[in-house]
């Protein structure tokens, strides 16, 4: 049986969870709406079907000793520190070229650290129907749709193409077609319409027809990937890493590859899915109070209502508010409306205006 690997990636900086979420200790770090961080919970979802020594994580250089601390059953050579971001091509293209130094003929699902799903026997299963299916198309890469559940408008979507076979119970497709983020009536158009899932950036592929696809549509950025990946697990790794890396393109694997690539497959995860993509997400992941509140930590909430709290440490008061958001922490506090929570990600770049970057 082929040998499945996980690539989780986990280099996002996750501005719009600040305060909490931190350069040295972003989102994937923290255990946001849960009892354990959000990587830790993606790496224990895997269970058996890939365990520990069979999992890569490609996070940040100023993460990578907190998360071989979180994560101490993986070989410490399978967390990867980008010198800098660029995107998930360079991410995955890496990912793929090191399990295939490893592994050259595995099977690997890459996916965000950082979302929730659950339950986590069927996510399995569905991972499980993935290999069967590459094993059976082994030069075509795999996209996973997750069921919408409303016609949302911060996702892209996947535009369900022709039946390609049952594997492991499971209905296989086609993609007929990757769909940017819609606005709202293009949305319920889509959900009116059926056959479309979200993209959630999950993906399943053998390392030689990914690396395939980047000769086709990423040619210049292959010699180098495969210059960092002939260094790997020698001393000169990370040398190399900080040296051919940060010069490889910026760009998603959605746009650089994806979007282009013909013959891709989909299979529908139908699992409950949650992407923790700002702080509004804690209505998903905790219970609500009878005036709408979602609270996660320490609060005393007098006459509020529809107010989102996270504390740690101390206690966060609060009367005669509604449809907010506060977020404390031992050296920051941050207020902001609660339909506004993609702006955080502006009170990051204000702050680092102002030189503040202590707080980042």
């Amino acid at each position: 049986m082929t040998a499945m690997y996980a690539v989780l990636m986990a280099g996002g900086s996750g501005t719009r969870f600040w305060p909490a979420s931190r350069q040295a200790r972003p989102k994937q770090l923290l255990p946001i709406g849960g009892d354990l961080p959000l990587l830790v919970e993606t790496s224990r979802r895997l269970g058996e079907l890939i365990p520990p020594e069979r999992q890569f994580v490609i996070t940040s250089q100023l993460t990578v000793d907190a998360v071989r601390a979180l994560l101490p059953e993986l070989p410490p050579e399978h967390v990867v520190g980008e010198p800098e971001g660029r995107d998930t091509a360079p991410c995955l293209g890496l990912a793929g070229r090191l399990v295939a130094a490893v592994d050259p003929d595995a099977m690997v699902v890459a996916m965000p650290s950082d979302h929730v799903i659950t339950p986590p026997e069927l996510f399995r299963e569905h991972l499980d129907a993935a290999r069967e299916a590459l094993d059976a198309h082994p030069e075509r890469l795999l996209v996973f749709g997750i069921e919408p559940t409303h016609p949302a408008t911060g996702y892209g979507y996947l535009r369900q193409g022709e039946k390609v076979g049952e594997f492991s119970g499971k209905t296989l497709y086609g993609l007929d077609a990757f769909i940017e983020k819609p606005d709202l009536p293009r949305a319920q158009a889509l959900l009116a319409e059926g056959g479309y899932s979200w993209n959630a950036g999950l993906f399943a592929f053998r390392p030689a027809a990914l690396r395939a696809a980047f000769v086709s549509y990423l040619p210049d950025m292959v010699a180098g990937l495969d210059t960092i990946a002939a260094a790997f697990g020698s001393d000169g790794f990370e040398s190399c890493l900080k040296d051919v890396f940060p010069t490889l393109e910026k760009v998603s694997i959605d746009v650089g590859v994806m979007e282009k690539l013909d013959g891709t497959l989909m299979l529908p995860l139908p699992v409950q899915w949650n992407d923790v993509g700002s702080w509004t997400a804690l209505e998903n992941l905790k219970p609500s109070d009878d005036d709408g509140n979602v609270v996660d930590g320490e609060a005393v909430l007098l006459n509020t209502t529809s107010t989102i709290v996270s504390a740690d440490g101390g206690v966060v008061a609060a009367r005669g508010v509604d449809g907010l958001i506060i977020v404390h922490t031992p050296d920051a506090t941050m207020v902001c409306r609660r339909d506004d929570d993609q702006g955080v990600k502006e009170i990051v770049a204000a702050l680092r205006a102002k030189d503040l970057d202590v707080y980042l």
